[in-house]
């Protein structure tokens, strides 16, 4: 079958008008004190995924790979897990339909082998260099690769290596380069409610034009004298925000690259934000722009759709034996939380001969939905219906054609093609409150737009709501648009809301799951409304990441009652796992002082039957005699919330 990988997914903002204003400023020679090259980054990275699975013993991967100006790719490193009773591999490397390098696969039992392939003479275009890895592996004899079906060989520890310097930009279009590591946004120690939120679109528009590149997006204050604290290197940008004057977008003089100085009053602020990642900064061919009025795109929600309006191109796969198509049914692509979810799924496969039978398989996650016999017109067109209940935020799913009869030998029965196309047509319903819900309501339940407010509105509490904004991008291609606000004015309003209180201050209007009544009481509600009260040592410390439907709106609640660097570790926790925000699939994170943060899903109590002959009293006794040692105090909660219907959550994956 045939897989690709894409990299940079660019959400484009919508110009009205634009006028460049200024002269050209020279390019900016390169810092001679840094080594020039080679530089190394992982797949992962680069935005292109890991591990890397070809099924069967015939498959191909298309990797798109990051080249910035003045640097080329020179090898692409791997090691490959082979299946056993390998006779001989080969991996060939192809660009533009060139032929540029080739690899042999030993033979042997299942082994893990180190690859290098040369890439100097991959084709570069717009900043990337498309590269097709094409694997074909030979079976032992009396082995089928029939057998190789769902696994293959696995490509892991995917590293490429370049050459050169890159180059200086010397213009606002070449600001941004292909790889980035690092946005180090700059805003005043006691930023204004539009730098704030102004801040706060910047982090969430960068992720998303960077797509599945993993960019850190951090706050910093301006120095005394409004200048950046800390120069860049060649994969790290700057860019200062300034609430006030003449609105522009100016290129400014540093030790290493350039940095961007962005100014403007009101809306015209929240334009040249827009600016910079919009494709219109594509014409911004010097070091100082003015943008007009580049308003959000909206989000739109329609009732009827098609998978390619989604985001789902013509999914297309080649095998034997059994052949498979995947694609994921993200709620943010549609528009809001959705339910009763139908496809009309279209396309056609490869007619069966008379000696053979075949059957069609629909899977939603780990749950079949629907099978029929495959027939000789080869044609797909038929309505597939989404159980509520097993929607998540991005929910697999997978067409499988199955065949069964006589193949003759092994190896030589004709290939199957399965194919489903784009404008396979998709309708769904608003489903408010979910399924899904807890994080894996996450972003969705927050579109359109949403308010960003903490207690205390400082720069610290602005920087957290970088954090938790630039996280929840990494969930969707689709722009999200938070605005930052007051506290009270997100309590009030109807909107879905970010709500952040580091200092542990109880905010009155909001009813988390999880809150401490008092200084020796928590209290827990459960899905299905049962609220429970467990009364612990004062000295109890924990933070808190909470993300609940209040009936009528999605919440997301930052608390510590520790201070707020027990809140700062919770979230650092989180932005660090390897697949960050997108691995919590629980209704909220829990972080004992000192202890590891646990992701727990809220259950019904009632839906759990309880161990025999224990008693919820029995369970709180014990859970209070113990909880008095703080020691322990960590593993007291989990034991309760296990007692009382509460779960680790399990992960589910798209």
């Amino acid at each position: 079958m045939r897989i690709a990988v894409r990299t940079l997914c660019t959400c484009w903002a919508l110009l009205t008008v634009i006028t460049l204003t200024g002269g050209t400023a020279p390019a900016q020679p390169p810092d001679l004190s840094a080594p020039a090259g080679p530089a190394e980054f992982s797949a992962r990275d680069l935005g292109l995924g890991e591990p890397i699975t070809l099924h069967g013993d015939d498959d191909q991967v298309d990797l798109a790979i990051p080249v910035p100006p003045g640097m080329t790719p020179d090898r692409l490193s791997m090691a490959v897990d082979l299946p056993a009773d390998l006779e001989r591999g080969t991996l060939d490397v192809e660009s533009n339909d060139r032929f540029i390098g080739h690899a042999d696969l030993p033979a042997g039992p299942a082994t893990r082998v180190p690859v290098t392939i040369p890439l100097a003479e991959a084709t570069v275009d717009e900043q990337a260099a498309t590269v097709t890895l094409h694997m074909n592996l030979f079976p032992a004899l009396g082995r089928c690769p029939d057998d190789w079906f769902d696994h293959g060989a696995v490509l892991r520890d995917v590293r490429i290596f370049y050459t050169g310097t890159p180059q200086t930009p010397a213009a606002i279009a070449d600001f941004l380069p292909p790889i980035l590591q690092e946005l180090r946004i700059y805003v005043p120690e006691a930023p204004s409610d539009l730098e704030s939120t102004a801040a706060l679109s910047l982090s969430s528009a960068i992720v998303a034009y960077y797509g599945s590149q993993p960019v850190r997006v951090t706050l910093r204050p301006l120095g005394p004298d409004g200048a950046r604290t800390e120069p860049d290197d060649d994969f790290t940008r700057s860019i200062a925000i300034r609430g006030g004057g003449d609105a522009a977008t100016t290129l400014t003089p540093a030790a290493g690259p350039p940095g961007l100085l962005v100014t403007g009053a009101g809306d015209a602020l929240l334009d040249q934000i827009r600016l910079i990642t919009s494709r219109v900064s594509e014409f911004a061919v010097t070091s100082r722009a003015v943008a007009g009025s580049l308003d959000q795109p909206p989000i739109l929600a329609p009732d009827t759709t098609t998978l390619g309006q989604l985001g789902v191109g013509e999914l297309e796969a080649v095998s034997h034996a059994q052949v498979s198509v995947r694609f994921g049914l993200d709620q943010s692509r549609l528009g809001r939380p959705s339910g009763n979810i139908r496809i009309n799924l279209q396309g056609h496969y490869t007619p069966l001969p008379p000696s053979q039978a075949g059957q069609i398989v629909v899977t939603a996650g780990d749950r079949e939905l629907t099978n029929w016999a495959a027939d000789p017109s080869g044609q797909i067109d038929r309505w597939i219906d989404i159980p509520n209940e097993v929607l998540q935020r991005s929910t697999p799913v997978q067409v499988t054609l199955r065949t069964t009869g006589d193949t003759g030998r092994c190896g030589t029965d004709q290939p199957l093609t399965l194919t489903i196309l784009p404008g396979s047509e998709v309708t769904s319903e608003p489903f408010p409150g979910g399924p899904p819900d807890g994080f894996q309501a996450l972003p969705a339940a927050l579109l359109p737009g949403f308010d960003i407010a903490a207690t205390t509105g400082d720069f610290d509490d602005l920087s957290r709501a970088v954090t938790i904004t630039s996280g929840l991008q990494t969930l969707t291609s689709t722009r999200l648009d938070p605005r930052w606000t007051s506290m009270q004015d997100a309590v009030a309003a109807n909107r879905p809301a970010v709500l952040i209180t580091a200092d542990g201050r109880p905010v009155d209007g909001i009813s988390p799951p999880l809150s401490k009544t008092d200084d020796t009481r928590l209290q827990v509600t459960d899905r299905a409304g049962t609220t429970t009260r467990l009364q612990l040592s004062p000295d109890l410390r924990f933070a808190a990441l909470q993300s609940y439907y209040d009936g009528a709106r999605q919440l997301l609640v930052a608390t510590s009652n520790s201070g707020p660097g027990e809140l700062d570790r919770t979230l650092d926790w989180v932005s660090d796992r390897p697949e960050g925000w997108y691995s919590l699939s629980g209704d909220l994170v829990f972080a004992a002082a000192g202890r590891e943060p646990v992701d727990y899903a809220l259950t019904d109590a009632t839906s759990t039957p309880p161990d025999p002959g224990a008693s919820i009293t029995s369970t709180m006794r014990v859970l209070l005699i113990v909880a008095a040692i703080l020691l322990v105090i960590g593993l007291v909660f989990v034991l309760w919330f296990a007692a009382r219907g509460l779960r680790p959550a399990n992960r589910r994956g798209p």
